[in-house]
């Protein structure tokens, strides 16, 4: 069939069928088949195992005869929408079928390609060239019948170098092109019917996909089948899988009211001289092949009073198309089923691993050839700029980061200016103490001197004993020195020894603080220096002189006069 290729070239068209996605294998499909007379319902379900189909409503409904316009596409969604509320079905994926006198056929002998895209172009390109519409006005799809094999092209090769040799090496694929209204039409009528249209077909290759479910042994020879409707009669033949000749005839099967049996008869009698005429117009066509088998399919009743006068004027064997025998039917329903073929082609095609052969809303596309250099030329200008934001991105980033550090609570600046404070407070208190020292030094007090006789003068420790010393002011000459004295008598001796010796000794202040080494009392001594001390302190070196080292001073005799005891380790 035109949507299964021979066996003796699968392989090839896998490759071109890559663009079709396995996502449009359903596990759910409703196929809707509409004409004048009757509207045909076949909802189909695939197994868990590969393969595996399962038919599970095939359903046929009248059309109504007064007050209902086919023509109107709102009107007919409306009217699908009610009977399958009726029919208590929810449809999940629907697919419809466009009809062949709405398409546009054309059988095409191209070079081979791999590449589904460049296939694309070279069919697009050959097929406007034919169209009877404008090409913005069309949707063009194609599928691919026959290719030839590796070794049928090994050997063209070479009989190419023969003189005279003709060898097929095309590959055979079959172009479909509709208006885009018409796809808008059926589009609408899903939608008015509150469905999603999910594939558009073609019926002549959906009727070929029932007769391959019907009589799957026949597919490789030449075989017509007619399919008939009261109103329409479709011829197809198809020829080692390839459709090749398909023909729509207006015909009126209608029987009268009232009329006598010889003018129905002569309705049927002119449909089977058109069905004839057809089968001539493709005996003197290039790809006539002796017919092998012609089958006649359709649910009107004339079937088979067609066929006899068909197998009477041609001497062809003609069959009735039997039940579907490749697939499982619900029970009590081969008669719709036989009415309703080209719905149930439909369906299995939809659900087949390819998909439809040809779908009108998923049509195969041409791949767009790209310039590489100017494609390397702004994917460089690209990547400058993505480097550049990036670089301004780092920037800014860093940016903020140090920002934060020198402007934070514990920034740079903080910081700084911290230390600067105390680079100031430091500097301000080393200039002080530097002119302290240069007055204590300019004034020539000699206040080492005086500390060193002072150490001297004041009686020994077991008495009274140095807290802190300080030198207040290089030009008013104050020593101050605290000390803790173990009675007031010491006290008051040093005091008016220090006077005697020449110092200007302020009234002495002591409070009594006992310590816990019996010193009661603690006094501040303020010494005034005069400006000529009477005596001279670099000779007056034995004014005090020192006191005897206690006898358990390790100093007063070394280490070694301490005689040793058992049990103890010297230090």
């Amino acid at each position: 069939m035109a949507d299964a290729p021979t066996a003796t070239n699968r392989a090839w068209p896998s490759a071109l069928n890559k663009t079709r996605s396995r996502l449009s294998r359903r596990n759910d499909v409703t196929a809707l088949d509409i004409d004048q007379r009757m509207l045909r319902v076949v909802h189909v379900t695939t197994g868990k195992m590969p393969g595996s189909t399962h038919i599970k409503r095939i359903e046929v409904v009248p059309v109504p005869s007064e007050g209902f316009d086919l023509e109107n596409p709102r009107k007919v969604g409306e009217w699908i929408g009610e009977q399958l509320k009726a029919l208590r079905l929810v449809p999940g994926n629907v697919v419809m079928a466009a009809r062949r006198g709405e398409a546009v056929l054309k059988e095409l002998l191209l070079p081979p390609l791999k590449d589904a895209g460049e296939m694309a172009s070279m069919v697009n390109m050959r097929a406007v060239r034919e169209l009877p519409f404008p090409e913005a006005d069309a949707v063009i799809d194609f599928t691919v019948t026959k290719v030839p094999t590796k070794k049928e092209l090994q050997t063209a090769r070479k009989e190419a170098q023969q003189p005279g040799a003709a060898t097929d090496t095309k590959a055979h694929i079959v172009v479909a092109a509709v208006r885009r209204d018409t796809v808008n039409r059926y589009l609408t009528i899903t939608e008015s019917a509150g469905l999603t249209l999910t594939g558009l077909g073609l019926r002549p290759l959906a009727s070929f996909r029932a007769l391959d479910a019907c009589v799957p042994e026949i597919s490789g020879n030449a075989v017509a089948l007619i399919s008939v409707r009261r109103h329409e009669v479709d011829v197809d033949i198809l020829i080692d899988g390839r459709l090749v000749f398909s023909r729509e005839l207006s015909v009126n099967l209608e029987k009268p009211k009232d009329v006598i049996e010889p003018a129905g008869q002569d309705c049927i009698t002119k449909a089977a001289k058109e069905i004839i005429r057809c089968l001539h117009s493709y005996e003197g066509s290039e790809a006539f092949k002796p017919m092998e088998h012609l089958f006649i399919a359709g649910g009107t009743g004339l079937e088979d009073t067609l066929r006899d006068i068909i197998r009477d004027q041609t001497g062809i064997d003609c069959k009735r198309m039997p039940p579907p025998t490749g697939v499982r039917l619900p029970k009590e329903r081969a008669t719709d089923a036989t009415r309703a073929l080209t719905a149930l082609g439909l369906a299995l095609g939809f659900v087949d691993e390819r998909g439809l052969a040809i779908n009108f809303l998923a049509p195969k596309r041409p791949a767009l050839r790209r310039n590489q250099g100017r494609t390397m030329w702004l994917l460089s200008i690209v990547l400058l700029q993505a480097l550049f934001f990036f670089l301004f991105g780092a920037r800014s980033k860093l940016a903020e980061k140090y920002e934060r550090q020198l402007s934070g609570a514990d920034g740079l600046i903080s910081t700084y200016t911290t230390l600067a404070k105390q680079e100031k407070d430091i500097g301000r208190w080393t200039r002080k103490n530097a002119d302290s020292i240069r007055s204590w030094h300019g004034a020539n007090r000699h206040w080492l001197e005086h500390m060193a006789f002072l150490s001297s003068v004041i009686p020994q420790c077991d008495q009274i004993y140095l807290l802190k010393i300080n030198m207040r002011s290089a030009k008013t000459g104050v020593i101050s020195f605290q000390v803790q004295v173990r009675d007031s008598n010491v006290l008051h001796s040093l005091e008016k020894k220090l006077r005697n010796l020449g110092y200007i000794v302020k009234p002495v202040s002591f409070t009594p603080v006992n310590d816990k080494y019996g010193y009661k009392f603690r006094a501040t001594f303020d010494l005034t220096l005069p400006d000529r001390f009477p005596l001279d302190l670099l000779r007056h070196l034995d004014t005090n002189t020192p006191p005897k080292r206690l006898p358990d001073d390790v100093h007063s005799d070394g280490l070694s006069c301490i005689p040793g005891q058992k049990g103890t380790h010297n230090v």
